[in-house]
């Protein structure tokens, strides 16, 4: 079982400290310096990988609110008005962040910055599991994704928080260990002869999966201190639905993938 640990907001002067932005911030500049350092070995302009991770990073912000709003907390609309949508900080949908960094790096290769998407989103890709482990390092810190009662040897004692939640699953915990493996993953495929796209199918076929079924460890019980229960569309959660989607886009990167392979064999075999 591992213990419980809380980790307090900070003040310097007028600036909080919270663990979560902080851990969050680390992964940021971290993900970014191996996708710079990335991009030079690829002989790409740093410039571009560097706007266009801002670019994204930005996009998967608004995109991970918006969903964390419209398909998990709708009532936030009705209890808060529009200031539900734009307080962009006030709550983050993972698979939403997925959703906008999609839309954010097809914006900006193909209309700000019109160079090869495959070739820079791929490197940007790459550079994504080193980053998540740290903001999923955030979430377990803060403890933002408590699930179902278990004697898991992982869970954590949430009875050391409240009394009476008891032993318990910690999906951010669980996540950031998962990412560390992905992350471990790719390093050790770094240098492989693959085409631009691979990371970007390889990270959805092997995140997608687990995440799905990682989803049904949420809870379903209402917990003091937290009264609604994980939302369900049809028996499963928003994130599950997204990994599906996930799923079948990463299969539909490497079909392309294999499509381009027999293109060139046949073009080297003419």
């Amino acid at each position: 079982m591992v213990p419980y640990i809380h980790i307090p907001t900070y003040h310097l002067g007028p600036v909080p400290l919270d663990p979560w932005g902080i851990l969050v911030t680390i992964g940021f500049v971290l993900g970014l310096e191996i996708a710079r350092a990335r991009g030079l070995a690829k002989g790409l302009d740093v410039r571009d990988i560097i706007d266009a991770l801002v670019f994204i990073v930005m996009s998967g912000f608004v995109g991970g609110h918006l969903v964390h709003v419209l398909a998990y907390h709708p009532e936030k609309i009705d209890e808060e008005g529009f200031a539900a949508i734009y307080e962009i900080w006030a709550g983050f949908s993972s698979f939403g962040g997925f959703l906008g960094a999609v839309i954010g790096s097809i914006v900006f290769f193909k209309f700000i910055r019109k160079v090869d998407y495959w070739t820079h989103a791929d490197v940007i890709m790459y550079s994504f599991p080193f980053a998540w482990i740290f903001g999923r390092a955030g979430c377990s810190i803060v403890h933002d994704h408590i699930g179902r009662p278990t004697d898991f040897f992982l869970a954590v004692n949430f009875d050391q928080m409240r009394q009476g939640m008891g032993v318990r699953h910690d999906l951010g915990l669980y996540e950031c260990l998962f990412a560390m493996l992905i992350a471990a993953l790719f390093f050790a495929v770094r240098n492989k002869p693959w085409p631009a796209g691979s990371f970007l199918a390889l990270w959805c076929v092997v995140y997608a999966p687990v995440r799905f079924f990682m989803d049904f460890l949420r809870r379903t019980d209402e917990i003091a201190g937290f009264p609604t229960a994980d939302v369900r569309w049809s028996g499963l959660t928003p994130a599950q639905w997204g990994a599906i989607v996930m799923f079948g886009g990463g299969l539909a990167i490497l079909a392309r993938l294999r499509r381009l392979k027999a293109e060139i064999e046949r073009g080297a075999a003419a």
